[in-house]
Protein backbone atom coordinates (compact mmCIF):
# COMPACT_ATOMS: atom_id res chain seq x y z
CA UNK A 1 0.00 0.00 0.00
CA UNK A 2 1.10 3.03 -1.12
CA UNK A 3 0.34 6.01 1.29
CA UNK A 4 0.52 9.91 -0.69
CA UNK A 5 2.70 12.62 0.85
CA UNK A 6 0.01 14.49 1.29
CA UNK A 7 -2.09 12.01 3.14
CA UNK A 8 1.46 11.27 5.36
CA UNK A 9 1.45 14.20 6.66
CA UNK A 10 -1.89 13.95 9.09
CA UNK A 11 -0.14 10.63 10.03
CA UNK A 12 2.87 12.05 11.18
CA UNK A 13 0.94 15.14 13.19
CA UNK A 14 -0.99 12.34 15.37
CA UNK A 15 2.24 10.88 15.95
CA UNK A 16 3.57 13.36 17.02
CA UNK A 17 0.50 13.75 19.40
CA UNK A 18 1.87 9.97 20.87
CA UNK A 19 4.99 11.25 21.32
CA UNK A 20 3.81 14.21 23.32
CA UNK A 21 2.38 11.83 26.36
CA UNK A 22 6.09 11.19 27.29
CA UNK A 23 5.95 14.43 28.39
CA UNK A 24 2.35 15.35 29.37
CA UNK A 25 1.34 16.95 32.59
CA UNK A 26 -2.12 15.03 32.12
CA UNK A 27 -1.05 11.67 30.31
CA UNK A 28 -4.76 10.64 31.15
CA UNK A 29 -6.04 13.36 29.04
CA UNK A 30 -3.70 12.92 26.57
CA UNK A 31 -4.56 8.85 26.19
CA UNK A 32 -8.23 10.39 25.69
CA UNK A 33 -7.04 13.00 23.03
CA UNK A 34 -5.29 10.41 21.02
CA UNK A 35 -8.61 8.20 21.42
CA UNK A 36 -10.84 11.28 19.65
CA UNK A 37 -8.08 11.96 17.21
CA UNK A 38 -7.21 8.87 15.85
CA UNK A 39 -9.06 9.79 12.93
CA UNK A 40 -5.95 11.30 11.36
CA UNK A 41 -4.40 8.28 11.77
CA UNK A 42 -7.21 6.00 10.44
CA UNK A 43 -8.39 7.97 7.41
CA UNK A 44 -5.37 8.60 5.58
CA UNK A 45 -4.76 4.79 6.11
CA UNK A 46 -8.29 3.98 4.40
CA UNK A 47 -8.03 6.14 1.99
CA UNK A 48 -4.54 5.02 0.75
CA UNK A 49 -5.70 1.26 0.61
CA UNK A 50 -8.67 2.06 -1.84
CA UNK A 51 -8.22 3.05 -5.66
CA UNK A 52 -8.00 6.87 -6.39
CA UNK A 53 -11.52 8.50 -6.82
CA UNK A 54 -12.49 10.15 -10.22
CA UNK A 55 -13.60 13.44 -11.46
CA UNK A 56 -17.17 11.30 -10.97
CA UNK A 57 -16.98 10.00 -7.82
CA UNK A 58 -15.95 13.45 -6.65
CA UNK A 59 -18.71 14.96 -7.95
CA UNK A 60 -21.69 12.12 -6.70
CA UNK A 61 -20.25 12.43 -3.27
CA UNK A 62 -20.34 16.27 -3.03
CA UNK A 63 -24.00 15.87 -4.18
CA UNK A 64 -25.19 13.62 -2.01
CA UNK A 65 -23.76 15.41 0.64
CA UNK A 66 -25.40 18.83 -0.24
CA UNK A 67 -28.59 16.84 -0.57
CA UNK A 68 -27.98 15.87 2.94
CA UNK A 69 -27.48 19.22 4.04
CA UNK A 70 -30.36 21.14 1.95
CA UNK A 71 -32.69 18.46 3.90
CA UNK A 72 -31.10 19.47 7.37
CA UNK A 73 -31.77 22.66 6.23
CA UNK A 74 -35.66 22.80 5.76
CA UNK A 75 -35.90 20.50 9.20
CA UNK A 76 -33.86 23.84 10.60
CA UNK A 77 -36.21 26.37 9.36
CA UNK A 78 -39.76 23.69 9.82
CA UNK A 79 -38.90 23.36 13.35
CA UNK A 80 -37.62 26.90 13.61
CA UNK A 81 -41.36 28.39 12.37
CA UNK A 82 -42.87 26.02 15.01
CA UNK A 83 -40.68 27.92 17.80
CA UNK A 84 -41.62 31.34 16.16
CA UNK A 85 -45.38 30.50 16.86
CA UNK A 86 -44.89 29.70 20.40
CA UNK A 87 -41.95 32.72 21.11
CA UNK A 88 -42.90 35.43 18.65
CA UNK A 89 -39.49 36.24 18.52
CA UNK A 90 -37.51 36.13 14.94
CA UNK A 91 -34.51 35.12 17.06
CA UNK A 92 -35.41 31.61 16.29
CA UNK A 93 -34.36 31.71 12.76
CA UNK A 94 -31.12 33.42 13.49
CA UNK A 95 -27.80 31.63 15.21
CA UNK A 96 -27.81 28.80 17.65
CA UNK A 97 -31.48 28.87 18.23
CA UNK A 98 -31.97 27.80 14.81
CA UNK A 99 -30.25 24.40 15.42
CA UNK A 100 -30.78 23.75 18.80
CA UNK A 101 -33.37 21.12 18.46
CA UNK A 102 -30.67 18.59 16.96
CA UNK A 103 -27.71 20.07 19.72
CA UNK A 104 -25.59 21.32 17.19
CA UNK A 105 -23.45 24.22 16.94
CA UNK A 106 -24.45 27.37 15.17
CA UNK A 107 -20.33 27.65 13.66
CA UNK A 108 -20.08 23.79 12.18
CA UNK A 109 -23.17 23.82 11.07
CA UNK A 110 -22.34 27.08 9.00
CA UNK A 111 -18.84 25.32 8.01
CA UNK A 112 -20.84 22.07 6.40
CA UNK A 113 -23.20 24.08 4.57
CA UNK A 114 -20.67 26.82 3.13
CA UNK A 115 -18.81 23.24 1.86
CA UNK A 116 -22.02 22.45 0.06
CA UNK A 117 -23.07 26.25 -1.38
CA UNK A 118 -19.41 26.60 -3.12
CA UNK A 119 -19.74 23.27 -4.58
CA UNK A 120 -23.13 23.65 -6.27
CA UNK A 121 -22.15 27.01 -7.35
CA UNK A 122 -18.58 25.97 -8.73
CA UNK A 123 -20.72 23.45 -10.84
CA UNK A 124 -20.90 24.52 -14.58
CA UNK A 125 -23.82 22.85 -15.43
CA UNK A 126 -26.83 23.71 -12.96
CA UNK A 127 -29.95 22.27 -12.25
CA UNK A 128 -33.14 24.34 -11.62
CA UNK A 129 -33.03 22.52 -8.06
CA UNK A 130 -29.21 23.20 -7.77
CA UNK A 131 -29.88 26.71 -8.10
CA UNK A 132 -32.63 26.98 -5.50
CA UNK A 133 -30.49 25.18 -3.65
CA UNK A 134 -27.80 27.30 -3.43
CA UNK A 135 -29.84 30.27 -2.66
CA UNK A 136 -31.20 28.39 0.37
CA UNK A 137 -28.00 27.41 2.03
CA UNK A 138 -27.06 30.67 1.59
CA UNK A 139 -29.58 32.41 3.26
CA UNK A 140 -29.38 29.59 6.01
CA UNK A 141 -25.57 30.59 6.14
CA UNK A 142 -26.30 34.04 6.80
CA UNK A 143 -29.07 33.17 9.51
CA UNK A 144 -26.53 31.01 11.61
CA UNK A 145 -25.16 34.58 11.83
CA UNK A 146 -21.29 33.15 12.29
CA UNK A 147 -19.65 35.87 12.24
CA UNK A 148 -15.56 34.39 11.29
CA UNK A 149 -18.27 32.56 8.58
CA UNK A 150 -20.34 35.36 6.86
CA UNK A 151 -16.55 36.91 6.81
CA UNK A 152 -15.14 34.19 4.68
CA UNK A 153 -18.56 33.48 2.76
CA UNK A 154 -18.13 37.16 1.19
CA UNK A 155 -14.38 36.35 0.65
CA UNK A 156 -14.93 33.15 -1.21
CA UNK A 157 -17.75 34.57 -3.21
CA UNK A 158 -15.89 37.50 -4.47
CA UNK A 159 -12.89 34.71 -5.19
CA UNK A 160 -15.33 33.14 -7.57
CA UNK A 161 -16.61 35.99 -9.10
CA UNK A 162 -13.39 37.69 -9.55
CA UNK A 163 -10.85 34.64 -10.19
CA UNK A 164 -13.24 31.47 -11.65
CA UNK A 165 -16.08 33.75 -13.22
CA UNK A 166 -15.21 36.97 -14.05
CA UNK A 167 -16.50 40.43 -13.60
CA UNK A 168 -18.72 39.61 -16.39
CA UNK A 169 -20.26 36.97 -14.95
CA UNK A 170 -21.87 39.92 -13.03
CA UNK A 171 -24.17 40.67 -15.84
CA UNK A 172 -25.88 37.53 -16.18
CA UNK A 173 -29.42 38.16 -14.72
CA UNK A 174 -29.41 34.85 -12.95
CA UNK A 175 -26.42 35.93 -11.09
CA UNK A 176 -27.99 39.39 -10.39
CA UNK A 177 -31.70 37.48 -9.30
CA UNK A 178 -29.09 35.20 -7.07
CA UNK A 179 -27.22 38.25 -5.27
CA UNK A 180 -30.25 40.05 -4.95
CA UNK A 181 -32.18 37.42 -2.85
CA UNK A 182 -29.32 36.64 -0.45
CA UNK A 183 -28.87 40.85 -0.18
CA UNK A 184 -32.86 40.72 0.47
CA UNK A 185 -32.33 38.13 3.35
CA UNK A 186 -29.43 39.99 4.84
CA UNK A 187 -31.06 42.49 4.95
CA UNK A 188 -34.00 40.77 6.47
CA UNK A 189 -32.23 39.42 9.38
CA UNK A 190 -29.21 42.01 9.46
CA UNK A 191 -31.01 43.29 12.46
CA UNK A 192 -29.58 39.76 14.53
CA UNK A 193 -26.44 40.11 12.48
CA UNK A 194 -25.48 43.77 12.48
CA UNK A 195 -26.22 43.36 15.96
CA UNK A 196 -23.88 40.84 16.83
CA UNK A 197 -21.22 42.60 14.91
CA UNK A 198 -21.61 45.91 16.88
CA UNK A 199 -21.21 43.97 20.04
CA UNK A 200 -17.93 43.01 18.86
CA UNK A 201 -16.69 47.00 18.58
CA UNK A 202 -17.80 46.96 23.05
CA UNK A 203 -14.94 45.14 23.49
CA UNK A 204 -12.08 47.24 25.73
CA UNK A 205 -8.98 45.48 24.38
CA UNK A 206 -6.24 47.15 27.12
CA UNK A 207 -8.91 46.02 29.92
CA UNK A 208 -9.32 42.49 28.71
CA UNK A 209 -5.32 42.40 28.46
CA UNK A 210 -4.39 44.29 31.73
CA UNK A 211 -7.49 43.68 33.92
CA UNK A 212 -6.57 40.99 37.06
CA UNK A 213 -9.61 40.42 38.14
CA UNK A 214 -12.66 39.87 36.43
CA UNK A 215 -16.46 39.39 37.79
CA UNK A 216 -18.97 36.90 37.15
CA UNK A 217 -20.90 39.56 34.94
CA UNK A 218 -18.44 41.16 33.19
CA UNK A 219 -19.55 41.71 29.53
CA UNK A 220 -17.83 39.52 27.27
CA UNK A 221 -17.69 39.25 23.88
CA UNK A 222 -16.74 36.83 21.52
CA UNK A 223 -13.64 38.92 20.56
CA UNK A 224 -13.11 39.48 24.46
CA UNK A 225 -12.76 35.84 25.64
CA UNK A 226 -10.47 34.85 22.96
CA UNK A 227 -7.98 37.44 23.12
CA UNK A 228 -8.42 36.81 27.17
CA UNK A 229 -7.04 33.02 26.05
CA UNK A 230 -4.23 34.30 24.29
CA UNK A 231 -3.71 36.51 27.40
CA UNK A 232 -3.41 33.12 29.22
CA UNK A 233 -1.65 31.35 26.97
CA UNK A 234 1.24 34.52 26.58
CA UNK A 235 1.34 33.64 30.82
CA UNK A 236 1.63 29.80 30.47
CA UNK A 237 4.74 30.38 28.10
CA UNK A 238 6.13 32.48 30.27
CA UNK A 239 5.68 30.57 33.70
CA UNK A 240 5.21 27.16 32.63
CA UNK A 241 7.80 26.82 29.49
CA UNK A 242 5.51 25.48 26.96
CA UNK A 243 6.97 26.80 23.96
CA UNK A 244 9.12 24.40 22.65
CA UNK A 245 7.23 20.99 23.87
CA UNK A 246 3.58 22.42 25.19
CA UNK A 247 1.96 20.85 27.92
CA UNK A 248 1.12 17.51 26.21
CA UNK A 249 -2.07 16.68 24.07
CA UNK A 250 -5.46 17.70 25.73
CA UNK A 251 -3.28 18.28 29.01
CA UNK A 252 -4.02 22.35 28.78
CA UNK A 253 -7.67 22.04 30.35
CA UNK A 254 -6.79 22.26 33.95
CA UNK A 255 -4.36 25.07 34.22
CA UNK A 256 -6.39 27.07 31.92
CA UNK A 257 -9.13 26.71 34.42
CA UNK A 258 -6.85 27.07 37.11
CA UNK A 259 -6.31 30.61 35.70
CA UNK A 260 -9.66 31.09 34.90
CA UNK A 261 -10.40 30.80 38.59
CA UNK A 262 -7.34 33.52 39.29
CA UNK A 263 -8.82 36.14 37.12
CA UNK A 264 -12.66 35.16 38.58
CA UNK A 265 -14.07 34.72 35.13
CA UNK A 266 -17.81 33.40 34.65
CA UNK A 267 -17.91 29.42 35.37
CA UNK A 268 -19.15 28.62 32.59
CA UNK A 269 -15.69 29.34 30.81
CA UNK A 270 -13.68 27.24 32.87
CA UNK A 271 -14.44 24.31 30.89
CA UNK A 272 -13.72 26.31 27.76
CA UNK A 273 -10.54 25.34 25.68
CA UNK A 274 -8.37 28.13 23.94
CA UNK A 275 -11.05 28.54 20.65
CA UNK A 276 -8.15 29.32 18.32
CA UNK A 277 -6.96 26.02 16.60
CA UNK A 278 -3.67 27.79 16.55
CA UNK A 279 -3.16 28.65 19.77
CA UNK A 280 -4.50 25.12 21.01
CA UNK A 281 -1.58 23.16 19.29
CA UNK A 282 0.54 25.80 20.31
CA UNK A 283 -0.15 25.33 24.15
CA UNK A 284 -0.46 21.38 23.82
CA UNK A 285 2.41 20.41 20.57
CA UNK A 286 4.11 23.86 21.66
CA UNK A 287 6.15 25.52 18.48
CA UNK A 288 6.84 22.25 16.61
CA UNK A 289 3.12 21.40 16.50
CA UNK A 290 1.84 24.90 15.47
CA UNK A 291 4.63 25.19 12.69
CA UNK A 292 3.79 21.22 11.35
CA UNK A 293 -0.03 22.38 11.46
CA UNK A 294 0.84 25.21 9.09
CA UNK A 295 2.63 23.10 6.93
CA UNK A 296 -0.09 21.18 6.36
CA UNK A 297 -1.94 23.97 5.64
CA UNK A 298 0.29 25.74 3.64
CA UNK A 299 1.24 22.62 1.41
CA UNK A 300 -2.78 21.85 0.48
CA UNK A 301 -3.55 25.45 -0.18
CA UNK A 302 -0.72 25.22 -2.58
CA UNK A 303 -2.24 21.85 -4.20
CA UNK A 304 -4.95 23.24 -3.95
CA UNK A 305 -4.07 26.44 -6.64
CA UNK A 306 -2.00 23.90 -8.64
CA UNK A 307 -5.35 21.96 -8.91
CA UNK A 308 -7.23 25.17 -10.25
CA UNK A 309 -10.28 23.76 -8.42
CA UNK A 310 -12.28 26.18 -7.01
CA UNK A 311 -14.27 24.18 -4.00
CA UNK A 312 -10.57 23.05 -2.76
CA UNK A 313 -9.11 25.92 -2.50
CA UNK A 314 -12.54 27.22 -0.72
CA UNK A 315 -11.96 24.22 1.60
CA UNK A 316 -8.53 25.48 2.41
CA UNK A 317 -9.68 29.17 3.31
CA UNK A 318 -12.31 28.44 5.33
CA UNK A 319 -11.00 25.85 7.88
CA UNK A 320 -7.68 28.18 7.51
CA UNK A 321 -10.12 30.84 8.68
CA UNK A 322 -12.24 29.69 10.97
CA UNK A 323 -9.05 28.15 12.83
CA UNK A 324 -9.08 31.93 14.43
CA UNK A 325 -11.98 31.24 16.05
CA UNK A 326 -12.72 27.62 16.96
CA UNK A 327 -10.85 24.85 17.85
CA UNK A 328 -12.23 22.92 15.39
CA UNK A 329 -9.93 19.75 15.19
CA UNK A 330 -10.14 18.83 18.91
CA UNK A 331 -14.20 18.67 18.68
CA UNK A 332 -15.48 15.29 17.19
CA UNK A 333 -17.21 16.77 14.35
CA UNK A 334 -14.73 18.89 13.39
CA UNK A 335 -12.12 16.62 13.05
CA UNK A 336 -14.21 13.98 11.06
CA UNK A 337 -15.21 16.60 8.91
CA UNK A 338 -11.87 17.91 8.26
CA UNK A 339 -10.10 14.81 7.83
CA UNK A 340 -12.24 13.08 5.37
CA UNK A 341 -12.95 16.75 3.08
CA UNK A 342 -9.04 16.60 3.21
CA UNK A 343 -8.27 13.07 2.01
CA UNK A 344 -11.22 13.17 -0.32
CA UNK A 345 -9.62 16.14 -2.02
CA UNK A 346 -5.90 14.82 -1.84
CA UNK A 347 -7.19 11.09 -3.00
CA UNK A 348 -9.38 12.42 -6.16
CA UNK A 349 -7.53 12.53 -9.30
CA UNK A 350 -8.52 16.11 -11.35
CA UNK A 351 -7.69 15.42 -14.97
CA UNK A 352 -6.59 18.28 -16.72
CA UNK A 353 -8.84 17.60 -19.95
CA UNK A 354 -11.89 17.47 -17.68
CA UNK A 355 -10.77 20.10 -15.88
CA UNK A 356 -13.74 22.66 -16.82
CA UNK A 357 -16.25 20.45 -15.40
CA UNK A 358 -15.69 20.48 -12.30
CA UNK A 359 -15.42 24.22 -12.62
Amino acid sequence: MKVEPMLILPIVLYLFFCASYFWSVDPLHTIKGLGRLVPLLIFPLAFSAIPKFTLKQFHIILSYFSISNVILGVLFIVTASINFIHKKSFSVFTYHELVLFLDLNAIYVSVFFSISYFYLLSKQHKKPLEKGAIVFLGILILLLSSKMLIVSFVLCNIIFLVFYKGISYLKNYKTLIVILALTTVFAATSHQVIKRFIIETTTNFDEVLQKEKFNKIYPWTGSSIRILQLRILKDQIQEENIFWKGFGLYASRNNLKERHLDFNTYYGYHSYNYHNMYAQILSELGIFGLLFLLLILILNIKKAIQSSIFLFLIFNIVFFMVFFTESILWVHRGIFFFIILYCLFNRTVFSSHILKEAL
